[in-house]
């Protein structure tokens, strides 16, 4: 899919420096878009290790409990996919 030269200026501007902001802008994004992507499983798996040292038992329940949601979602998408 070609853009026009019109719809390609007023995406990128007209400029060069236009051009090289908005790509600095575009992979900006994308890569806030990967670390909110990493960081937020990863920074709850952190808060939930902190909070497992002083509480192991309610800790333990809550990762079987979630362990069987993902699970039965897993399978529910593997039936689908076939």
């Amino acid at each position: 899919m070609t853009m026009s030269k019109e719809e390609f200026e007023e995406e990128y501007g007209k400029t060069k420096l236009d051009h090289v902001l908005s790509y600095i802008v575009i992979y900006f994004m994308k890569a806030l878009e990967f670390l909110l992507i990493v960081a937020t499983p990863a920074g709850i798996l952190y808060q939930v290790c902190l909070y497992g040292e002083k509480n192991p038992d309610q800790v333990v329940s809550l990762l079987v409990v979630l362990m069987i949601i993902v699970s039965a979602y897993g399978i529910k998408l593997f039936r689908r996919g076939k």
